[in-house]
């Protein structure tokens, strides 16, 4: 097979392509670029599609022309590279897009293929020449393709050390994951320290939102004490894993902590003593990597909600769309109208700027949607809007877990409850370590009317990420009841501190009215009538839009 590179570009942006093109064959890398290669009519068509079956590596040249047309030869371009990819290995290496103006990858109108892989920003001579030399490294065999260091078939970013910026600078937070030290020469503890580094970084990619180097990105400083900040300049990334292992006998110490590179700070750290033993080493992993990525990357999670606390001062209109989505990671915690008001705001903004960023129109979806099933601040029509909007988000990323799970959602208010479950289990599927969506989508299939199998799935919630909201634990609480388990619904219900969300209330009513607790009760009833004067016009409709009818009854 050839070795060539095929650039792809819109022909507005042929005088960049040039300079792209030029820096590559410099470094003596053989390229297809149409401009001098091709001729128009049958054979120029034939030959394009002849050269993209035998290309390298294919570089698409990503720009503000490209996003504004919505039609082109590239595009056509595009996917035949995208539908070749679909015959290679998970490992292989062939999209290294590129970008030369200030497009952000999240509002980008591109395959989803192409945000599997970091993209390199060539604003100048300088970083064409560097991009052109990490690229002929590759070709060469002297570094590592990106893929290749991955165990699982979870998309790969491209890591800083091959294809690189001088900084990242685009909208996303950069989180590298340095290898895992540890101690004696043991074999078994090297292979764990290696498979628990690979499996996190893996975890961490199935969240869209985050921006995740690769091994290949920070191989260097494999066994050796991190100076964390100045590894996080050196590698553009804002914020670092590193973890340690240690094993005294039969037992194994597994310290992970998460620092901010830019002051330092300590944002995370845990300990995990667990016994230890070499034929144990998987079931190890399958335990401790799970709740490692999602307490550090779910919506809930360290990062997220960090990075969502620090912008609650911004007005919608000051967020970015990346901020925006980020922003609205804290509604969980704060279920209010206000609190609803403020993230929906930010999120119409985002999609106005940013029409193609599926993580915006996925999350809008889901605040459309609190206007039919909590009340918060209607206008007409919200399940109508939330499908379209859950429907934009998986056109233009049809693998992003927070689009399918959105359009779940939006299935289950119509009781479309067939189609619910298949877009449920599509979400679940693609990101198995997102907590928000185990407990929402769980706590629908409980209500739907499979208690046992959603329940279970908002177990396994809870057990991910020990600092999720405590609205997870509400379908937990309407299973007891609903098995006039009342006393044990009560003891569920003490987990829920939402002070501000009438739905805590109304629970607590109902569980002390069936215990006979009348004081108790009464206070809960006051306070669901302070938060919601409307209560009694409304509470019956709410409960009938996720409840079947015995089970409304029931509570009311």
């Amino acid at each position: 097979m050839t070795r060539a590179i095929f650039l792809s570009y819109a022909s507005q942006d042929a005088d960049a392509a040039r300079r792209i093109c030029e820096a590559l064959r410099a470094a003596g890398l053989e390229v297809w670029f149409d401009q001098s290669e091709l001729r128009g009519g049958d054979a120029w068509d034939a030959s394009i599609r002849q050269q993209i079956k035998e290309c390298a590596l294919f570089v698409p040249i990503i720009s503000a022309t490209t996003n504004s047309r919505s039609e082109g030869y590239f595009r056509l371009e595009w996917k035949l590279a995208v539908d070749r990819s679909h015959l290679m290995a998970d490992d292989q290496a062939f999209f290294f897009p590129v970008v030369f103006d200030d497009t952000q990858e999240s509002a980008a109108r591109v395959p989803d293929k192409f945000r599997e892989r970091q993209w390199s920003r060539l604003r100048d001579d300088a970083a064409m020449a560097t991009f052109a030399q990490r690229v002929a490294r590759i070709l060469q065999g002297d570094a590592a393709p990106p893929a290749a260091l991955a165990r699982t078939a979870a998309p790969v970013v491209v890591p800083a050390s091959i294809v690189d910026t001088p900084k990242h600078t685009e909208d996303g937070f950069w989180l590298a994951v340095l290898p895992f030290r540890h101690r004696g020469g043991s074999d078994e503890l090297a292979a764990l320290a290696e498979g628990l580094s690979e499996d996190i970084v893996a975890g961490l990619l199935h969240f869209s939102y985050l921006r995740v180097m690769t091994r290949g990105a920070s191989a260097l400083h494999a066994g050796e004490m991190h100076d964390v900040r100045a590894i996080g300049r050196e590698l553009g990334a804002r914020y670092v894993m590193e973890g340690s292992l240690r094993q005294a006998g039969t037992t194994l110490r597994v310290a992970v902590q998460l620092v901010d590179a830019a002051t330092g700070a300590h944002l995370w750290a845990e300990n995990y003593d667990r016994p230890f033993k070499a034929e144990d080493m998987f079931a190890l992993q399958d335990e401790l990597v799970p709740k490692i990525v999602s307490t550090v990357a779910d919506a809930h999670g360290i990062l997220p909600h960090s990075m969502s606390e620090a912008l609650r001062t911004k007005s919608p209109e000051q967020l970015t769309p990346y901020e925006a989505v980020l922003r609205s990671f804290g509604y969980g915690y704060r279920m209010s109208r206000d609190e609803h008001a403020v993230v929906r705001g930010g999120l119409e903004h985002a999609v106005e700027v940013a029409p193609a960023y599926a993580d915006a129109w996925a999350m809008l979806a889901l605040l459309y949607l609190e206007e039919y099933s909590l009340d918060f601040n209607p206008r007409p029509d919200p399940l109508g809007r939330a499908l379209q909007a859950a429907r934009r988000a998986t056109d233009l990323a049809p693998t992003n877990a927070l689009a399918n799970n959105a359009l779940a959602r939006s299935h289950f208010f119509r009781k479309e409850i067939p189609a619910f479950r298949v877009a449920a289990e599509r979400a679940l599927s693609l990101n198995p370590f997102n907590g928000p969506t185990l407990a929402g989508l769980g706590a629908l299939i409980a209500y739907s009317g499979d208690w046992g199998t959603g329940c279970g799935i908002v177990e396994r919630a809870l057990k991910l990420n020990p600092r999720h909201p405590s609205s997870y634990w509400m379908a937990l609480v309407v299973n007891a009841y609903r098995q006039r388990d009342y006393a044990g619904a009560l003891r569920l219900a003490m987990n829920i501190n939402l002070p501000d969300f009438f739905g805590t209330h109304e629970a607590f009513a109902a569980i002390y009215g069936q215990l006979g607790d009348r004081t108790a009760g009464g206070q809960a009833v006051q306070e669901l009538m302070r938060i919601r004067p409307d209560y009694l016009a409304i509470g019956r409709r709410r409960l009938e839009i996720f409840l079947a009818p015995d089970d409304v009854e029931h509570l009311m």
